[in-house]
């Protein structure tokens, strides 16, 4: 859209706002959800109701924020549609992956909320929410708040999250940067991967691994490493997500995304210890992700370093017994393979795999899951077991 800007402090969105504008990478940056489930009936009918509640909870007015523009100029939008959608949630899967795919969300647009009648009287319901004001811990709110007033009930404390969005804004750019010299020393020098990076958004696909309960993070990196060290080879960098908890429970996106370089001949050495320690000493030297360190990044196009990111997530599986999930997947990714764990209730764990299809072909991927399982899966060893 011509003429959107950010706001100049508005850094720890840079990365988003340059992938949803230039890259038109919406499908692929902006989280979705889709249920089944009984809507009160009034508020079925009633867009322009939902429209009011998410302005009360204070994503347009944060992604005003961002904009710096008045909240009048930004958009949230529901369509009640008429046409039935019927079928369980494998079934529905693919309409509503398309649907995501095929309607993107403008950069001053802060939620599409869209619901489908069933023959069985219940209702299909999608939303998309603009990553530049949710994290997936916004989300998970605003989308728990959301269902609980399609059904008819009165969420509480509806708009405390996003109350002093515009002064976190502020607060996160004040944080005192990393020194990019710093951060690139502590990182070492660029391996060369065993497997080159496809440098191009490529179409995706993906597999679904269960994960056995009582997996940390640490645990999550190293069993990754591992696995990807043997079947990928070579010498690896590994992205992952960093929140900051002054920030975690605050409405807005202050998220880093910071880089780790793993070595093959060194691969006995990625413990979960070593990656506590690892990120640990990262955090340490201040604020700062990937983007920020350009002789490195520079490096790792020289290299065609695969995209590799390794994530705690949330899949925003709705409440069981209420709702039936319906699992929504991008066509297109920008990444060469992510590793998306949701250890999130209501559970129960599971690992996302989503992959560019020209990046790694099928034996290769059975070969990932198959050691993945062994790993973590709820059907293996327990972690830090001998192999």
């Amino acid at each position: 859209m011509p003429g959107l800007s950010l706001r100049p402090d508005a850094l720890g969105v840079r990365g988003l706002f340059s992938f949803l504008r230039d890259l038109d990478l919406d499908c692929d940056i902006n989280p979705c959800a889709a249920w089944i489930g009984a809507l009160d009936p009034v508020r079925a009918e009633d867009p322009s109701g939902v429209v009011e509640f998410v302005r009360e909870f204070g994503l347009t007015q944060a992604l005003a924020n961002l904009l710096g523009v008045d909240e009048a100029e930004v958009t949230a939008t529901c369509v009640v549609h008429r046409t039935p959608m019927d079928g369980d949630s494998d079934r529905l899967a693919g309409p509503m992956s398309d649907y995501h795919n095929t309607r993107p969300l403008r950069l001053d647009e802060a939620v599409h909320v869209a619901c489908w009648p069933r023959a069985d009287g219940e209702h299909v319901v999608f939303v998309k929410l603009n990553h530049l004001v949710v994290d997936l811990g916004d989300a998970v709110a605003v989308l728990t708040a959301l269902r609980a007033h399609l059904r008819g009930t009165t969420p509480r404390r509806v708009g405390a999250r996003y109350r002093d969005h515009s002064a976190l804004v502020a607060r996160y750019a004040a944080m005192p940067p990393a020194d990019p010299e710093v951060v690139e020393k502590a990182l070492g020098t660029i391996p060369e991967p065993g497997r080159k990076g496809i440098p191009v958004i490529s179409e995706s696909s993906e597999r679904w691994l269960p994960l056995r309960g009582g997996i940390s993070f640490d645990d999550l990196l190293s069993a990754v490493t591992a696995t990807v060290l043997r079947t990928i080879g070579g010498g690896l960098v590994l992205q992952y997500p960093v929140s900051r908890w002054e920030f975690a429970r605050k409405g807005g996106y202050f998220v880093e995304i910071k880089p780790t370089v793993v070595h093959g001949e060194s691969a006995a050495d990625y413990t979960p210890e070593y990656f506590g320690r690892t990120r640990s000493h990262y955090d340490s030297l201040g604020r700062y992700g990937l983007s920020d360190l350009t002789s490195f990044c520079a490096g790792l196009a020289r290299a065609r370093m695969p995209r590799i990111v390794v994530s705690d997530t949330t899949l925003m599986r709705p409440e069981p017994g209420l709702w039936r999930w319906i699992p929504v997947r991008s066509h297109r990714i920008f990444e060469d393979l992510k590793f998306l764990a949701d250890r999130s209730m209501p559970g129960p764990p599971l690992l996302r795999l989503q992959y560019k299809t020209r990046f790694l072909p099928p034996d290769v991927v059975e070969d990932i899951l198959g050691e993945l399982e062994e790993r973590i899966g709820a059907g293996g060893e327990p972690a830090g077991s001998s192999r």
